[in-house]
């Protein structure tokens, strides 16, 4: 069976998009229970996080293309969502981007 090589740039900028969009689900989870979160928080963090999981996907092909992508939408997410529990994807998508470019 074939299993296609990953790289590190690539596995960190999967886990950070993995657990963006975790915390977006759960956040609009809870928005539907009990109304604490708001959704444009959440709707944006998904995005985010998606945008990132592309940037993570385009390094197999595109490495600088894609930590670009990676550190533009880390950058994006920290200023646009600063709270400590949305800035955690956020920062390891950062740190993806920057491995990939340089």
């Amino acid at each position: 069976m074939y299993m296609a090589k990953r790289s590190l740039d690539q596995m960190i900028g999967l886990v950070g998009g993995v657990i963006g969009l975790i915390f977006g689900a759960i956040g609009l989870f809870l928005h539907k229970i009990i109304g604490s979160i708001s959704v444009p928080e959440s709707t944006t963090m998904l995005l985010f996080s998606l945008i990132g999981l592309f940037g993570a996907y385009l390094v197999t092909s595109r490495k600088k293309d894609g930590g670009l992508i990676m550190i533009v939408i880390g950058l994006a997410g920290i200023i646009a969502l600063p709270s400590y529990v949305t800035i955690i994807p956020f920062i390891i998508l950062l740190i993806a981007g920057v491995i990939a470019r340089f």
